[in-house]
Order: structure tokens, then C-alpha cells, then sequence
């Protein structure tokens, strides 16, 4: 069995990753890999879902790959593995959709990861050996496996809580996807952070956001209304501080799910994500004023 490791192999923090639904849902495909070349990413993240859609209207991994390698762009992000500590009947429709990630990440990658989503169901001890169950199967594929958490909507809230599973189920290529949104609208507790070893987060997700709530429903406030680094109300400038002190040295996949942004064409949408994530980045470094 092969070992996925949670560092890229020739991407660092000075690197950015255009996250898959940065650009909605759905588009055409070529349409999003040339935005996110032109911008100056170095790689983008991709849907299973809109891979799934591609594929039944007739789309060949050949031709997939070559609009990748044609642009000079590769897919190291995977959205998202649900469902995982399913049991009968549910766990085989599990398996079947992972078998699913795992055949994209070999056409189009390798990737990097794939994003696991909660909730769980039963104890923390069964998510932990569900996790690792993922995490066995992904590495085969060269692939590690990043619990995300996700305030209200799943019970993995925060870091603390993924950081439990990932550490019972004590697999090398088991960790964390760390999204600004999440920190700041859930337990926004920097110590909670500090706690997590940098070789755990395996990625760091990239957004800005109001102060407050623009819709009370969780789920519909951060798919429609993430703004632009350094457009909102987040201390973007002291969480990148705080990732560095930490010792993370990785890329940022930047996610904005933004209504306001969603009919613009995607090379405007890119190329506005990619110059507005530097300048938060610049803003960052050491001897710089907030």
C-alpha cells in the first residue's frame, strides 16, 4: 500500500490553488481550467459531482486530461467524500461513490486530497475507524484524506473535534482541511489551532466574510455570501500569521462561494480571487502593518 503524505511535492505557500467552487457548481470544463491557468494558479480543485455530469454527457478522461496538460494545469483537490461511516446498505452506495473520487484522482491527478464531510454516525471511536477505513483505501491511489469541519451543519464542529478522529484513527495520510470560514464562524478559537500539528492540516481553504450573518441558515450563508479576501470582516492577515507560526507551509485554496460573483465569467472571477488573495498575503508578512 502506498503512503499519501500531506505535503505537495513542488507547491508552497507562496502557491495558489483555485478551490472548485470558486467558480460554481457547474461549468464547462475547459472554461475552468483555462480561467484558473491565465490567473496564475498553480492548480485547481474539482467536484466529483461535476466530473460525474461531464462524464454522462459523453466526456472521455482523455479528452479531460488533455484540456489539463494543454493549459498546464492539474487537479490536486477533491470535493468530497459524505457518508463515510455508513453501515448495510448505505455503506455500499458509499463505497461505490469513493470508488467513484478515487477513478477521477487517477485520470486527472494524482491529486493531493479529498475532502471528508460529516457528519458521522455512532461514536467518535466509530468515525475513527471509518476515517482510517477512507484513508487505507485512498492511499492506494495516492491520495490523503482531510476532514473538514463544519459548524451546525455536521457534528465535527471544529478543529478539536476532527483532530480527535484523525489522531484515533492514526493513519499518516489522515488529516485536516482548515477553512478560514469555518474558523471564524464557528469556535474562532486560535488556541484550538495552535493544538493541531502542522503536519496534520493538509489544506488550507481561503475566504473572507461579513461580520455578521448575512443569512441565519448556516449552509446558505457560507455557499452564497463568502466575499473576496480582504473585502470582508475577517482578520485574514492574523490567521495567515498564526498558520506560519504554526510551521504550515502550504498552499492557499482559495473558496469563494459568492452569489455576487457567480454570472461573472470565470477567467474575471479568477484573475479577481488570485490578485486580491496576494495582496491579503503581501499584507501578511513579517514587518508589514495590518
Amino acid at each position: 500500500m502506498n503512503s499519501a503524505l500531506p505535503g505537495y511535492p513542488d507547491l508552497g505557500p507562496d502557491d495558489l490553488i483555485l478551490s472548485h467552487f470558486s467558480l460554481g457548481r457547474f461549468r464547462p470544463f475547459e472554461e475552468r481550467v483555462r480561467a484558473a491557468a491565465e490567473a496564475g494558479f498553480a492548480a485547481m480543485g474539482f467536484y466529483i459531482g461535476d466530473y460525474q455530469r461531464l462524464r454522462a454527457e459523453g466526456a472521455k478522461d482523455a479528452d479531460l486530461r488533455a484540456i489539463l496538460d494543454h493549459h498546464g494545469m492539474r487537479v490536486v483537490e477533491i470535493e468530497a467524500l459524505r457518508g463515510w461511516s455508513a453501515t448495510g446498505k448505505d455503506l455500499d452506495a458509499y463505497l461505490e461513490a469513493e470508488q467513484q473520487v478515487f477513478t477521477m484522482s487517477d485520470a486527472l491527478g494524482p491529486g493531493h486530497h479529498v475532502q471528508v464531510i460529516g457528519p458521522y454516525t455512532g461514536t467518535l471511536d466509530d468515525a475513527a475507524q471509518a476515517f482510517a477505513g477512507v484513508c487505507d483505501r485512498a492511499a492506494e491511489h495516492g491520495l490523503a484524506a482531510a476532514i473538514e469541519f463544519l459548524p451546525e451543519m455536521t457534528n465535527i464542529p471544529d478543529a478539536a473535534t476532527a483532530m480527535q478522529i484523525v489522531t484515533r484513527a492514526g493513519r499518516t495520510n489522515g488529516g485536516i482541511c482548515l477553512d478560514s470560514w469555518h474558523h471564524f464562524r464557528g469556535a474562532n478559537d486560535d488556541d484550538m489551532l495552535r493544538a493541531i500539528p502542522a503536519e496534520r492540516i493538509f489544506t488550507v481553504q481561503f475566504d473572507d466574510g461579513p461580520r455578521q450573518r448575512v443569512d441565519p441558515d448556516y449552509y446558505t450563508d457560507c455557499t452564497l455570501y463568502r466575499e473576496v479576501p480582504g473585502d470582508g470582516d475577517f482578520d485574514l492577515t492574523g490567521f495567515l500569521r498564526l498558520v506560519a507560526e504554526m510551521g504550515v507551509r502550504l498552499p492557499l485554496s482559495v473558496e469563494v462561494m459568492s452569489v455576487g460573483l457567480q454570472d461573472h465569467p470565470a477567467r474575471e472571477i479568477a484573475r479577481r480571487l488570485a490578485d486580491a488573495t496576494r495582496a491579503v498575503v503581501t499584507a501578511a508578512e513579517p514587518g508589514r502593518r495590518q
